[in-house]
């Protein structure tokens, strides 16, 4: 059954029973290996105490690095490893690396430019397992593109993903069951039927094993949809009015002349966190944390002064973010 699940922008300008006005940020100092000037951060991943990130950096050519780092609570710092994935003769395993969630919680690599998957040792170490989210055996429903998004381990041998078609067609929620080689669609990701491209509804994906289902927060639009592995919709909660133009698709920059709505989400078994900006891109200023449950309630509403363009959660109230200078602890 599919709920609709409508915020008013008045409710949200007012704030709602369990909205918080404001929350804590700690800017968290580096030690250990020092880190180049980052041009973008590209993903993060944290677990327990680990936080796995992927970047550029300015001079990186495209290439995009992984590191790991321990975070010390009590001294508000990250210890950062040496670059992963780098060879003694300079070279790295892979170009575009991506940590994912493991169903154990421990944190794995896969390789974005050939979709291998890789485990970690001794810090910094990918070891290969052999093992591809998607190759030339690969049963798929329809042509995709080996570039995977948003990977998450639901058993073994299995996988939930975005895929996308090639030559910038349409994006689905995917399950990749290693096992048989098998890959299925769980659900199209996309606003309406008029806006099929996956470039316009780009976006974050989550996962939570416990309920077994998914999460998406799109970025050019105020709307996170809630549904199952089996594609049933369960919820769509949209967070203000919509704002995207469609005749902006044919410029180049058309992301830059939208404003820019959830930037990224994280979420835990029981809740989704959902960074919002809801401003033209490349504006500073506030943003907000939504917390919802995987019904689709808002359970609270966080501002954050700092201007947040990446987080992942730590546990129930804290979260680690990246402003595009400084890593910062997000104390709800």
């Amino acid at each position: 059954m599919k709920i609709m699940h409508i915020i008013a922008l008045a409710m949200l300008m007012s704030g709602c029973a369990n909205a918080q006005p404001t929350s804590t940020t700690t800017k968290l100092h580096l030690a250990g290996e020092p880190l180049p000037a980052i041009r973008h951060m590209i993903d993060m991943k944290a677990s327990g105490d680990t936080l796995m990130f992927v970047f550029e950096c300015e001079d990186g050519y495209g290439q995009r690095f992984l590191r790991r780092a321990l975070i010390d609570r009590n001294s508000n710092t990250l210890e950062v490893s040496l670059d992963m994935g780098k060879r003694k003769d300079g070279y790295y395993i892979s170009y575009m690396p991506y940590p994912f969630v493991a169903d154990n919680g421990t944190i794995q690599v896969i390789g974005q430019d050939d979709c291998e998957i890789y485990t970690v040792r001794n810090d910094t170490a990918l070891c290969r397992t052999m093992q591809y989210l998607m190759d030339n055996n690969s049963s798929v429903p329809f042509p995709i593109s080996q570039y995977a998004q948003d990977v998450f381990m639901t058993g073994s041998g299995k996988y939930v993903f975005i895929g996308r078609e090639p030559n910038g067609g349409r994006q689905y929620a995917m399950i990749a069951d290693l096992n048989s080689s098998e890959i299925h669609p769980v659900r199209q990701i996309g606003i309406s039927p008029e806006l099929q491209e996956w470039m316009p509804n780009a976006g974050e994906m989550a996962y939570s094993g416990k309920h077994g289902l998914l999460a998406f927060a799109y970025r050019l639009h105020p709307v996170i949809e809630i549904f199952g592995l089996d594609g049933t919709m369960l919820n769509t909660i949209e967070v203000s009015e919509p704002t995207f133009d469609p005749a902006t698709l044919d410029e180049a920059d058309f992301e830059q002349l939208n404003p820019l709505h959830f930037a990224d989400i994280s979420a835990t078994d029981d809740y989704i966190y959902a960074l919002y900006r809801g401003r033209a891109y490349g504006q500073v200023g506030e943003s907000t944390i939504y917390r919802l449950d995987w019904h689709g309630n808002v359970t609270a509403r966080h501002a954050i002064d700092d201007n947040i363009s990446k987080i992942s959660v730590i546990d129930a109230d804290t979260l680690i973010g990246w402003t595009g200078l400084d890593f910062v602890l997000i104390s709800l």
